[in-house]
């Protein structure tokens, strides 16, 4: 029987996108060893942090400033967050980064991705 997937951090430099958004960082979503039916999970931790948190993923194969990201779910946070909410998603993508709404720096303590 196979072990449990490793769990990478998603911990890049926050960047901010426009005047609403910013970005988390991105990584790599394994599209080689996921097969057809690749289950995704990610788990964001927050500390106070109000706001949307989307998870986006590209099927390109680098990214760049002009790399086309489609949301995949959204995830609301009202500030009394006491877990890590989480979501689970399939598809096989390239990258998968996750976006904010309103500034992350010093709320959102960590996010983790399992693919």
């Amino acid at each position: 029987f196979p072990g449990p997937a490793s769990t990478l951090e998603i911990n890049g430099p926050i960047q901010k996108i426009d005047d609403t958004t910013w970005t988390l960082g991105y990584k790599d979503a394994q599209p080689g060893i996921n097969g057809n039916e690749a289950l995704h999970t990610v788990a964001v931790y927050s500390s106070s942090y109000e706001g949307d948190v989307s998870i986006q993923t590209t099927l390109e194969n680098q990214v760049t400033n002009q790399t086309n990201w489609a949301t995949i779910s959204t995830l609301s946070f009202t500030g009394e967050e006491t877990m890590p909410v989480s979501v689970n998603f399939n598809g096989v993508y390239s990258y998968i980064r996750v976006i904010a709404t309103t500034d992350p720096s010093d709320k959102i303590t960590k996010i983790l991705l399992r693919n």
